[in-house]
């Protein structure tokens, strides 16, 4: 299931829902490591990967190298970056992942500031590869969350009413 809007600088913007089956689900943390990343590849093992990583999916800077961002509502980035460092992918009370975001001294350089993987959004190494284009990628496994989902997909599209007359010559 999807959509496709137009933002404001009249860029795609699609949303997708997609339902996996029997062995293609992703049952255990480790598979969910997988299919989706939030780390900075290392620049000299996965050069391309790196560039579109740090290209693409890298959010901010913001807080307080970047007050005037979009994403802040005060001293607070409206997003939740940056995230906090984990060792390890877990699924919270309510069902939402907390994706595995190591320390592990790589960091991309964005306006003069230094972004590690607190500040990497969630990705797949293959469909940002593919798509060379921001693709964020989420688990999601509750119905609470699929339904939050389910508005981005059925909202209606934007709609504007224009009405152009025909403008009287001054005589």
């Amino acid at each position: 299931m999807y959509t496709v809007e137009f933002q404001k600088r009249g860029l795609p913007h699609a949303h997708l829902l997609l339902w996996l089956e029997g062995n293609n689900k992703l049952h255990t943390t480790k598979e969910i490591d997988i299919v989706i990343s939030t780390e900075i590849p290392h620049p000299q093992l996965y050069p391309k990967l790196h560039l579109a990583v740090s290209t693409y999916m890298m959010h901010g800077p913001c807080g307080g190298a970047n007050l005037k961002s979009p994403c802040m509502n005060g001293k607070r980035c409206t997003k939740y970056f940056p995230k906090k460092f984990i060792d390890s992918t877990s699924i919270d009370e309510d069902g939402f992942p907390i994706y595995k975001r190591r320390d592990n001294g790589v960091c991309v350089y964005k306006n003069g500031t230094p972004l590690d993987n607190r500040y990497v959004v969630p990705y797949n190494p293959l469909l940002l590869m593919r798509y060379q284009g921001h693709v964020n990628t989420e688990y999601c496994n509750k119905s609470n969350a699929i339904k939050y989902l389910f508005k981005y997909v059925n909202k209606c599209p934007d709609r504007a009413n224009l009405h152009i007359k025909k403008k009287r010559r001054k005589r």
